[in-house]
């Protein structure tokens, strides 16, 4: 027994020091890459200083209202749909800092903080209201902030399989983003998540090849990866921060769209509920649809963002004679 012992101690210090080695060129390896992604694929948009950091912008068409569209991630998710709208009327996108091609902020990633950057940003831009808000998960619960916190400055909204601030009490959804959230905390610096994380997400025949690529390069840096963990360490209060705001959209046109895959009934229930927040809704189970309903089916998202600018110029107009 002592001579198997008298192995075990000689051989301890050489397997750890060959995971200390796999760690460091894992971690190291997944530095470079990160910088390469960046290097090798130039923002679409422009870099619109925000903050002292720059933010990524990418605008397209012409008209007015303008669409803003809030991703759950980078900017890269509308591209199955960004150049369809843009032939209806102008729309901008853009990756949220630490995404793609924005520089990372140090203030927490909570939705107020947030929506608070992005009304920042569109007024040193320049891009004036009125909007139609249109976001995608994460994206339509902090379109609803927005909205609470700005209501002059939009017409509409397109909300695409979005989160519901009750999430936090009628789902155990949350625990699972946690379990999610300290396993990326691991896996993220040593390039694992680019093996482990099935993304992008959403029909691959919905855009280019290069774009989704692109995506999966840009989803997978370590700033991104470190984004992604802080907004969702800060989901919990990003959900009571919206559910403690008064979000009435009143008679503003608006379009919920679920995805029609995912037949989990109190998900549908929450998707019904926010079609509540306008005396002018439509809520749309979209068939054939998971939860990027904009890769899936573009063509129902560019209908519902057509529908909501019709509706408020209508409602704009006033009622038909």
């Amino acid at each position: 027994m002592s001579r198997w012992l008298k192995r075990v101690k000689r051989i301890v210090p050489w397997v750890a020091g060959a995971l200390v080695v796999v760690v460091v060129t894992a971690a190291g390896l997944q530095s470079l890459l990160s910088h390469l992604s960046l290097r090798n694929h130039p923002p679409p948009g422009r870099l619109v200083e925000l903050n002292g950091r720059q933010v990524h912008l990418l605008c397209a068409g012409e008209g007015s209202p303008t669409v803003i569209l809030e991703a759950g991630a980078g900017s890269l998710a509308w591209m199955s749909v960004f150049s369809e709208i843009a032939e209806l009327t102008r729309v901008c996108t853009y990756d949220r800092p630490g995404y793609g091609w924005s520089e990372p902020a140090s203030s927490p990633r909570t939705a107020e903080v947030i929506v608070q950057e992005l009304k920042m940003l569109l007024q040193a831009a320049e891009i004036k209201p009125p909007y139609v808000l249109a976001g995608h998960s994460l994206g339509g619960l902090l379109m609803q902030l927005y909205a609470a916190r700005f209501p002059a400055d939009f017409e509409g909204v397109v909300l695409v399989d979005s989160s519901h601030p009750d999430q936090v009490h009628r789902t155990s959804d949350l625990k699972e983003i946690e379990g999610l959230v300290l396993v990326l905390k691991v896996v993220g610096p040593l390039g694992l998540a680019r093996i482990l994380l099935p993304v992008p997400a959403g029909d691959p025949d919905s855009r280019d090849i290069l774009v989704r690529e692109q995506e999966r390069e840009l989803l997978m840096t370590n700033r991104t990866l470190r984004t992604i963990v802080a907004e969702m360490s800060a989901l919990r209060q990003s959900l009571r921060e919206v559910g403690n705001s008064f979000v009435d959209f009143g008679n503003k046109p608006l379009v919920v769209l679920t995805g029609g895959r995912r037949q989990v009934e109190w998900w549908h229930h929450m998707q019904e509920d926010l079609s509540r927040l306008s005396t002018n809704s439509e809520w749309q189970m979209v068939e054939g649809a998971g939860h990027f309903i904009q890769h899936d089916r573009p063509d129902a998202v560019v209908d519902a963002v057509r529908r909501v600018i019709e509706k408020s110029a209508a409602t704009a107009d006033g009622p038909l004679p």
